[in-house]
């Protein structure tokens, strides 16, 4: 009788367990991503352009969450702004301290390379560590000439013979500054850069005549082209951009695609990102390209989409620092 209270005790309490486990809501239940909202990391101010871009595309990563993952409970984005230190402040928090559970991503700035990795920002971490999730839009370089300056390549290399050109480009370190030496030193121009501290205070030195040249994104440099207030010399381009004016490779200097152009708005996981995780961001991702509103919103805001996804962005980022590690001496000519 005994041993029959005891066995019966036993499966009563079997009984309970499995009752608890299977029953109670959440209880060694396996979460389907994303089960909650997703902490977006900008590391910038907000109002800037990496900020404009993040809130503006939350919304349509949201709307894709449910088709791609059926059963999804979360998948807002929340973006944090984590300016400080030249972006630096973000990165290492990213490295240093986000989970690799998918809840937390970052935008990366491809101009903080050269800094981080070499600059007087270097930080105490490789880089190549990070998960690299994906690049949505493609960096379009020209090259301008003031208003009353040459107004073909030609005339551009021409009058460089004779007066050596004043060079405007951004913050000194940016991507923008970088690639200005590089095309410079490619191209093999005399004359001076100068930086200015931002895209608009080039346009400015442009149309002051401060400046004689300026190599510029093209987005933020097309109003004043179509509007004859600077001269469209090239653009340093697999193909062009407009009829009339030539590409780089066809002035003969392919190698200035080495290193000017690429992929921006690059989103990052932290290191060892959870991979059945990052195929689940990247499926999300991909149908939010595909989305004709989406499409229409990168438009109106200047974004070019030419989206890569997870090993061939790597690719783009690792090329890209090869290149400046390849090229140390180039840049340190200039103070770098």
């Amino acid at each position: 009788m005994i041993k029959q209270l005891v066995k019966l005790g036993w499966v009563a309490g079997t009984f309970l367990f499995i009752s608890i486990i299977y029953l109670t809501p959440g209880v060694m239940a396996q979460e389907i991503y994303p089960a909650k909202d997703i902490t977006y990391i900008c590391g910038s101010n907000p109002g800037g352009g990496f900020d404009t871009f993040a809130r503006g595309m939350s919304p349509f990563f949201a709307k894709q969450v449910k088709d791609v993952v059926p059963g999804a409970k979360g998948g807002e984005i929340k973006v944090k702004n984590m300016a400080g230190g030249g972006r630096a402040k973000a990165v290492i928090y990213m490295h240093e301290d986000a989970k690799p559970d998918g809840y937390t991503i970052s935008d990366f700035n491809r101009a903080d390379m050269y800094k981080f990795i070499y600059g007087s920002e270097k930080l105490p971490f490789d880089i190549k560590n990070f998960t690299w999730v994906a690049a949505f839009t493609k960096t379009l370089r020209v090259v301008v000439s003031k208003k009353n300056g040459p107004k073909t390549w030609a005339e551009m290399i021409a009058s460089t013979k004779k007066q050596p050109p004043i060079i405007a480009s951004s913050t000194v370190g940016s991507s923008e500054h970088l690639e200005t030496i590089w095309f410079k030193e490619v191209v093999g121009l005399p004359g001076k850069i100068t930086s200015t501290g931002g895209s608009s205070v080039t346009v400015g030195a442009l149309i002051r005549g401060d400046a004689d040249l300026a190599l510029m994104d093209y987005s933020a440099i097309r109003t004043l082209i179509d509007s004859g207030e600077v001269n469209f010399l090239v653009s340093i381009t697999h193909e062009r951009l407009v009829p009339n004016v030539p590409t780089i490779i066809e002035m003969g200097y392919p190698k200035c695609l080495d290193f000017i152009g690429g992929k921006g708005r690059n989103i990052i996981g932290p290191p060892k990102l959870d991979p059945n995780v990052k195929a689940t961001i990247i499926a999300i991702f991909k149908k939010m390209v595909a989305d004709p509103e989406f499409q229409a919103w990168c438009e109106k805001t200047g974004n070019e989409l030419a989206p890569v996804y997870d090993k061939e962005q790597e690719a783009e980022m690792m090329k890209y620092i090869n290149a400046i590690l390849a090229n140390i001496q180039v840049f340190q000519k200039y103070g770098l």
